[in-house]
């Protein structure tokens, strides 16, 4: 079983000559690779799991900033080995003429805001916590955001 999720077709395609690069380290031969994905699809959906894990361990290991934007809220996260620190900003409205957070640039905030900051240890290893944040609607980001925001505290 995966420890993250599986890439899909358009990623494995985009990935062609590392995941050739990852099957030769393994011992799999073009032909190997082929007669594998015909004779024993199982045992070729795990090498494919496998190089998935690969990726998704090494994008994580590099993520240093997350940033997630709803309607009423933006919250960054600078990614530190030991920790992670949250520099929110929400709407104290719930006017629904109140511009969305979504596509709004820092110099654009409305003044009915409350900012905020904390930050806390890892619950799981922290490539787990970062990939289920992605799954939850986080973006890996360069923390152009997070540091905009820390100024503005």
């Amino acid at each position: 079983m995966s420890k993250y999720r599986a890439l899909s077709i358009e990623e494995l395609e985009s990935l062609e000559k590392e995941f050739v690069d990852f099957l030769v380290l393994n011992g799999i031969m073009h032909d190997d690779w082929i007669k594998m994905k015909k004779e024993d699809p199982s045992a070729a959906q795990k090498m494919t799991e496998l190089f998935s894990d690969v990726v998704w361990e090494s994008i994580l290991r590099k993520a240093k900033f997350l940033d997630f934007r709803s309607e009423h809220s933006i919250k960054c996260f600078q990614c530190l080995e030991d920790k992670i620190v949250l520099v929110g900003v929400d709407s104290t409205t719930t006017d629904m003429s109140s511009p969305s957070f979504i596509s709004l640039e820092t110099k654009d905030y409305p003044d009915d805001v409350v900012a905020y900051t904390t930050e806390k240890k890892y619950n799981k290893v922290r490539e787990l916590e970062l990939f289920e944040m992605l799954n939850w609607g986080c973006e890996i980001s360069e923390g152009i955001l997070f540091k905009q925001l820390c100024l503005a505290l």
